[in-house]
């Protein structure tokens, strides 16, 4: 006589199922959280690149400023702009057909801020704008052909990118040359005692109120110029799968206290300004000039 049937075989086939379907969940959720961190990382990606490139232009047209065609006797070459070849506003934009020069437009991003360079070309064409065009050789200190301006605007999704004002062949034109820049500040280093070196570092406006309080007879504190710090808040273009714990932000990191002209303005980014599904990160950079900005130099 056989024995009864004990469905040994049934729990077992369950147990089994229980413990694949564990190993199926927990491998889908292995592969979930390996794309986000892949979705991350192409993201860091592309942010990291677009600063770079951001800081590459920045540092090119800054170490053309003051440029002077070698090939050209000195008497023979346009007089250098009193007002030196940099400036910079703070909280500012350039309004669409206003004269550039006139930067009344506030920030549209975190109080971003706008980066003036005159450039002066040669017969040579070596010396590039914003846009990467040609600059011509000047016809005076006041000429404005050369301009590259630098600051922050919103695409039509209302993303922040930098853009480039210009001088083109008839009018100036404006051209976006990077996306994700979320806040644009400059600082200028100011050079005293003539050693090449900054021995304080402001922004726009603290630069304008020096100047005004210079006497007429004086150079122009612009035309000391040797240096710029930059920084840049970047945020990813595209909207990650998961959120991100935001920290506050600082723009521009302290620099000593020997050069800083007074305590500085632009202080931390809360979480409450960024985006929770978006990466943000700052990059900075000071960048000295090539050449003296001095008209008598």
């Amino acid at each position: 006589m056989r024995p009864a049937a004990r469905g040994e075989g049934l729990i077992s086939l369950m147990l089994a199922l229980s413990l694949s379907l564990g190993i199926v969940l927990s491998a889908l959720h292995l592969t979930a959280q390996a794309g986000l961190l892949h979705q991350r990382a192409q993201q860091q990606s592309l942010l990291e690149d677009q600063a770079n490139q951001v800081l590459e232009l920045i540092e090119r047209l800054l170490q053309q400023a003051g440029y002077i065609d070698v090939t050209v006797p000195m008497a023979a070459l346009p007089a250098r702009p009193l007002s030196g070849a940099i400036d910079a506003a703070d909280n500012a934009s350039v309004a669409s057909g206003q004269i550039p020069s006139v930067l009344t437009k506030k920030s549209v991003s975190l109080a971003s801020d706008v980066l003036v360079i005159r450039l002066r070309g040669d017969a040579q064409g070596s010396v590039l704008n914003c846009a990467g065009f040609t600059v011509a050789a000047p016809s005076g200190p006041t000429d404005t052909a050369g301009l590259s301006i630098l600051y922050v605007d919103l695409d039509t999704a209302n993303e922040p990118e930098l853009h480039c004002y210009f001088s083109g062949a008839s009018q100036f034109s404006s051209q976006a040359v990077a996306s994700g820049v979320l806040s644009f500040q400059v600082r200028l280093g100011i050079d005293t005692d003539n050693d090449g070196l900054p021995n304080y570092f402001v922004n726009g406006s603290q630069l304008a109120s020096q100047v005004r309080q210079q006497a007429a007879s004086e150079m122009s504190l612009r035309t000391r110029i040797v240096a710029v710090q930059i920084g840049i808040l970047m945020r990813s273009t595209q909207r990650l799968a998961s959120a991100v714990a935001q920290q506050p932000l600082r723009l521009l990191s302290e620099l000593e206290p020997a050069c800083l002209s007074e305590a500085d303005p632009q202080g931390e980014v809360p979480p409450s300004q960024l985006k929770s599904y978006r990466l943000h990160q700052t990059f900075e950079k000071i960048i000295f000039l090539n050449n003296s900005l001095r008209p008598d130099a």
